[in-house]
This record gives structure tokens, sequence and C-alpha cells, in this order.
């Protein structure tokens, strides 16, 4: 740059920044690196090509604005060159070096249209994101609240620092049936349960009184128009009035439905858990009785062997029959255990229960308390009914049982009755909710006690199965109960009051039509001839059943072959199918069970007679088979000989 440019620069006010760029080259690049600071290019135009250089100049700065000072000589030729240049447009002016006092006006008025173009630049790119700009929109405060309160999910009601109501939105009124109009000025704990107003009051206080955003509670309500209690979950937040007078902002929200159907799917839940245990309990009753029947089989079948060898009057005979007679009561039990656990075939016969109570009030009398005194009023004449004996008696025997413990350690009395009652079609509308009952006549069975009765709450869940009042009981008694009347298409009432006692009447449908099965009576004597003949192959996992069955067999004159389960019974029985005259099997044995074992006895002799034995009730793959018999454990002597006379033919 020469002195005197450089001195026009420098007397420009204000001063701007001179940067002298030797190299032609390297004047793109300034401009980029410093681009949009540079305001003012000036080129001199003694050396290189200044119309080239202010072409890329032009191509990085739209803006900038361009001086080319060229001697005089040369001036008219530049001019030329820019007018017709391609890619060079705009603010530039061709300078003669020789007119140096107009240099310094040049450069000046240059350098002021650049800052021009660039404040107009910005303006326009500040105004066109004005207009671009999305535009803000304020909503009128109160149409806002007012359109937002009207509209929400939930309820609000604002209250003072009394507790009475300022503000009720819509969904408040459409919950409790009332319009703002009629509540204002109301304290809003009058719309909620009464026993709920004070704990809503601290609840509200307490969510008011810190910054906390304490858990929903939940209250119930009452709607002004019903009698419908719903369920609210209530939350609260303090609010304060234009002049800073304190209050709350109280939200609800309806829950009833929500809680309903929690409470539905815990009860489902909780009746899923019962099912399962009554399934496990029900397993391991059947477990037990049928173990307890073969303990049973010995205890039994060896107090027959020492009757037919004790003297007759003997007190070693007496003793013996006290434990056939106790066997026999043990043999009831387990028959119970088997009904509970479903593995006992229902047996329907003609039941009359004036002799079943008779019975086992007898047989109940040395069980219960000695302060209490069993009486019974049975009527006469009454009909029969069509049911299992042993579930029936398990109905009285619970019930006889209950009332016992209801009364106590006090003196007390039950008193078991029995009749008719009719049944007319509205009464079994009643009923119909609970029981399966149709119109007809009825027999019933009342047990009443002088207890100390129960309330409603208990009466409502007293056939619900675990549900007891008892410290040691499990409440299986009454639900097991209601399940067999139930089956027997019976129905049960309960009438109670506190300190005066409880009456159960069981209600069973008469069977006027019905006969009673003519009583069975054992035909064989101890005294009688023991004339057995053949061999009989005795199989059972139990060494003890084994041991007594032989005994037995052996004694009236049958020679016996024993195996201990279905494997080694096979084995023996190949060797010599013909050297058996019949087979004792018994049905849940390891290895291989009584049906398999029974089958492949008859793939090898189709006509050997079998005789097959279980604590469980009898297999319904037995069923069909002519040459097959079955015995239920324990049994008496007397009937496995005439059971293996009959199936020998």
């Amino acid at each position: 740059m020469d002195p005197n440019t450089a001195e026009q620069l420098s007397a420009l006010q204000p001063m701007p920044e001179v940067r002298e760029v030797r190299d032609p080259d390297k004047v793109a690049e300034e401009l980029v690196e410093r681009s949009p600071v540079i305001d003012l290019l000036v080129l001199g135009a003694r050396d290189g090509d200044p119309v080239s250089v202010a072409e890329h100049a032009r191509g990085v700065d739209q803006d900038l604005s361009i001086v080319i000072l060229a001697e005089p000589s040369r001036l008219q030729q530049i001019k030329r060159r820019v007018r017709y240049a391609p890619f060079l447009s705009g603010d530039v002016v061709c300078q003669s070096l020789a007119e140096s006092d107009s240099v310094g006006r040049v450069l000046g008025e240059a350098l002021v249209r650049t800052r021009q173009r660039r404040k107009h630049h910005d303006d326009v790119a500040a105004t066109l994101a004005k207009l671009e700009a999305p535009k803000v929109w304020q909503p009128n405060p109160k149409q806002y609240l007012d359109r937002l309160l009207d509209h929400a999910p939930i309820g609000v009601a604002a209250v003072d620092y009394t507790g009475e109501i300022r503000t009720w939105n819509r969904l408040a009124a459409s919950v409790f049936g009332l319009q703002e109009e009629d509540v204002i000025g109301a304290q809003l704990t009058e719309f909620f349960h009464p026993s709920d107003r004070r704990r809503l009051e601290d609840f509200i206080s307490e969510s008011t009184a810190n910054g906390d955003k304490p858990s929903p509670g939940v209250f119930r309500a009452q709607g002004a128009h019903d009698d419908n209690i719903r369920q609210l979950e209530v939350t609260a937040a303090a609010v304060s009035s234009r002049s800073g007078v304190p209050g709350a902002l109280v939200l609800f929200k309806d829950v009833t439905q929500q809680m309903a159907q929690e409470v539905e799917r815990q009860r489902i839940e909780a009746q899923m858990r019962r099912a399962q245990k009554l399934e496990s309990l029900g397993v391991l009753a059947g477990g037990i009785a049928h173990d307890f029947n073969n303990l049973l089989v010995s205890i039994v079948g060896n107090a027959d062997l020492g009757l037919l060898l004790a003297s007759p009057g003997s007190p070693v005979q007496n003793a013996l029959i006290k434990i056939k007679v106790a066997g026999g009561r043990a043999s009831e039990l387990t028959q119970q255990l088997l009904a509970y656990s479903g593995k006992k075939e229902v047996r329907i016969e003609a039941i009359d229960v004036n002799p079943l109570v008779s019975e086992l009030k007898n047989l109940l009398e040395v069980s219960i308390s000695n302060y209490v005194l069993l009486d019974m009023v049975l009527s006469v004449d009454l009909p029969l009914v069509r049911g299992d004996l042993s579930q029936i008696s398990q109905v009285v025997m619970n019930l006889i049982t209950n009332a016992s413990e209801a009364i106590g350690e006090h003196p007390g009395s039950i008193t078991i009755a029995t009749g008719t009652a009719m049944l007319t079609a509205d009464e079994c509308a009643e009923r119909k909710t609970n029981w399966d009952v149709s119109e007809g006549v009825y027999v019933f069975i009342d047990v009443s006690d002088t207890g100390s009765g129960m309330p409603a709450s208990v009466r409502e869940q007293i056939f619900e199965p675990f549900f007891t009042t008892k410290f040691t009981g499990r409440g299986l008694g009454l639900a097991a109960v209601a399940g067999i009347v139930r089956s027997h298409h019976g129905a049960i009432e309960v009438q109670s009051e506190l300190g005066v006692g409880t009456t159960f009447r069981v209600l069973f449908p008469a069977a006027p039509g019905a006969h009673l099965d003519a009583p069975k009576h054992e035909t064989l004597e101890p005294a009688m001839e023991r004339s057995g003949k053949g061999t009989v192959l005795v199989v059972d996992d139990e060494r003890e059943v084994r041991e007594v069955l032989s005994e037995m067999l052996e004694i009236f004159g049958f020679e016996v072959t024993a195996a201990n389960d279905g494997i080694e019974a096979l084995d023996i029985f190949r060797a010599s199918p013909d050297a058996y005259s019949a087979v004792i099997l018994d049905l849940a044995m390891p290895r291989m069970g009584g049906a398999e074992t029974l089958q492949a006895i008859r793939a090898i002799r189709p006509d050997i007679p079998v005789i097959l034995c279980s604590g469980y009730d009898e297999d319904h793959a037995l069923k069909g088979d002519s040459r097959s018999a079955f015995l239920q454990k324990p049994f008496k002597l007397s009937t496995l000989i005439n059971k293996l006379e009959e199936v020998l033919g």
C-alpha cells in the first residue's frame, strides 16, 4: 500500500482498523477468516490483476465495497474489465491515483456504503425473524381457569381457612348431586360420611400445613339424592386468596368402581388359594385314610383270629370284641376322611334319619363335654330320605360337636330334633341364592344349643372354608357340612341370638316312595366248618396286611403264597398259573399297581378269580369284570371268607 493511501485511510472517522495483505492470492482467504468484520477492500493496480482479486472477494462477501486504485494510464482499461467481468457486480469503484485529493473521500464513502448495506440486511433479517416467529397466544386468565375447572376429569373444591366451600366444579356437582350455588358457604366435610369427617379435616390440615405432597387419602361420601356410598380419593394443597388469606384446594376422584374391582380380584385370589388348600387337604386326608385302613386290617383281622381261639364268655373274648367295635368306629372315621377327600364313591340309599340320629347320640355322648346334656325329640312316622349314610352322619356329628364347643365348660344342653317341613315355591326362591332346593316335603334335623350364640357378622361367614372363631379350629367343619347338604339338594337354616344359643336346621328332600334295604347279617360264625381248599396268592405291599390275610386264610384251610408287590406276584404266577385258585390283590402298590397287575394276570389266565382290596373306594376300572370282586379295607374275617367263597363259586 502506498503511503498516500495509508494516510487517507487513517484520516477516516471513525478510524477503521487497517490490515495490509501483500499477496493478492491471500485476499480471499483473509476475507473468509474475518467476514463480516471487513467493511472495505482497497486494491492497488500497480502489480498483479486487481479485477480477478475483486471477483474472488465478491464471491466471499456480497456487501463489501471494493475500491481499485490505479495509475491514470491503466484506469480506463480496469474500468472496462470491471464493467464486463461476469462475476463482479455491486459496489466497485475505480479511482485514479493522480487525483490524490479525492481518494480519501472515495474511500470514506465506500466504507459508509458497506456499513449501511450491512445494517439494512441486519434490519431485514430481524424483521423477517419477527414475521416468521410463532405468535404467543395468551388466554384470558379467568376464562382459562373457569374452563379448566369445568372440564377437569376430577372434582375440585376450593375452601377457605374455615373449611367453607368457595368454588365447586362441574364434576364435583356430578359426584355429590349438588350444584355450586347449593353448596357455596357450606362446610365441605358435611358431604362426607360422618365417621370420616374428622379424619378428612385432619387430612386437609396436614396436607396444607407444609409443602410436602402427601399420599392421597380415601374417604366415603354420600350423594344428596341417593343412598349410595362412594369412595373418593382425596388430595389437598394450600392456596391463598388475593388478599393473602389461606385456604385449600381439594381434589377428589371417584374410585368406587376401582376399589370394588380390587376387592373382587382379592376375593377371587383368596378363593383360589382356599381351593388349593382344600385340594391339598383332600389329598392328605385320602392318604391318611388309606394308610389307616391298612393298619385297621391288621387290628380287626387279628381280633377276629383271636375270637376264633378265645373261650366263649372269657375276659379275653370280651376284650377282643371291644377291639373290633373300636376298629369299626375307626373305620367309620376313615370313611369320612375318604368322603372329604373325594375318594369315596357316594352310595345313595334310602335312610331313616331317626335310627341314624339315635346311633350318633350314643356315639357322641362320651366325646362331648361332661357339662352338656344331650337330648332327642324325634318325630314318629318320618318319611325316608335318599342320600349317602356316612355323609349325612358326618353332617349331624359336626353340628353336635360345634354345639358342644359353643357351650364350652359351662352347664348347658343340646337338643336334636327331627320332623318334616313343607317348602313352598316362594320359600324355595328365597333360598335359591345359596341352596338348590325345590318345592316339596323335606325331612329336617335340628341341632339346638344353649351356648353363647353368634352375631350377624359371624353367621354370614360360617360356611366359608377356613373361617373359624375357635382358637384351635381350622374352619373346615361347617364348610364340609354345607358341601354335603348342597350335594343332597338340601338346605341349612341358622337361627342364633347372642347369649341365648343357636339352632341349625338341616333340610333333606323326602323320598316317600323309597324303601329301606334289608339289613345285612353275617352268615359266618366262628364255629363254622373251616373247609377252604386250594391255594390263594396274596399280594400286598404292607407286611402286616400280608401276614394277617395269610393267617385268616390258613385257619380256614386255604394254602397261601404271599408277594409284596405286583412284579413279584407276576413272577410267581407265571411260574405256575394253574396252581392258584384265587388271587387277593391290593390296588395301591409301588412299582406296579393293582389294576396293572390285574391286567397282566388276566393276560396269563383270564378265568382266575381275583379279589381286589383298597383303603380307598372301589376303582372304576374294575367295574364290569365278572371274575373280580372288591373289598374295602378294613374288613372282617367273615367278610373276607364270604367274598372268597363267592368268587370261587
